[in-house]
């Protein structure tokens, strides 16, 4: 009777991990597929943000990141982003249009309920709340660093607002994004601006 249980207990245990195995596999080989297509088709985009610095027991320290994006007003956006209201309270996906500045970096000129084809530039999110104003939700929100690097992000306080932080991703012909980089300065690594400073 022991024995049965025994063997059916590491079963479960060789399940429970096989699964775990597969999750993270899944995820590395997602993550290196928008990766690829984005490479291959041009489709980067950077957007303004601003960061604080949160700590999560399970995920470890990261920065928070708070796109420009993330508010808009329906005014500032194309007609047919109308729609989109009427899908209505909840957390619905919605495709975001992108549209590239002089800067370089990318604002939401409108929403669809509704995948665009291939050939337009957006994004993915989850609308929080429509009325006259929208709230959207991106999956690209929390950037992992070291965590003494995050620590230090956090003493710079405000002042790093001023270092004209952007966060910089991939995305393939369906919306879906990962990270490539943060950013500060137009283009300097986030890394390589802490790491300058812890040296000094």
């Amino acid at each position: 009777m022991k024995n049965k249980f025994l063997k059916k207990t590491f079963s479960l245990f060789a399940i429970a991990i096989l699964f775990q195995v597969g999750a993270v596999i899944l995820i590395l080989f997602r993550s290196s597929a928008i990766k690829n297509t984005s490479e291959k088709s041009g489709r980067t985009a950077s957007f303004k943000c601003e960061m604080r610095d949160p700590y999560n027991p399970f995920k470890g320290r990261y920065v928070r990141l708070t796109l420009s994006e993330s508010t808009k007003d329906f005014s500032e956006l194309d007609s047919q982003s109308l729609e989109v209201k009427e899908i209505g309270r909840g957390t619905p996906v919605v495709f975001c249009l992108l549209k590239k500045n002089s800067d370089g970096l990318c604002t939401i000129s409108g929403l669809r309920a509704n995948e665009p084809d291939a050939s337009t530039l957006f994004v993915r999110a989850r609308l929080i709340y429509a009325n006259s104003r929208v709230s959207l939700e991106f999956p690209f929100s929390e950037y992992y660093m070291q965590e003494n690097y995050a620590r230090k992000v956090d003493s710079l306080g405000s002042s790093f607002y001023e270092l004209n932080p952007q966060i910089e991703v991939y995305i393939d012909h369906h919306g879906n994004c990962i990270q490539k980089d943060l950013k500060i300065r137009g283009g300097m690594r986030i890394e390589d601006y802490i790491k300058s400073i812890l040296q000094r």
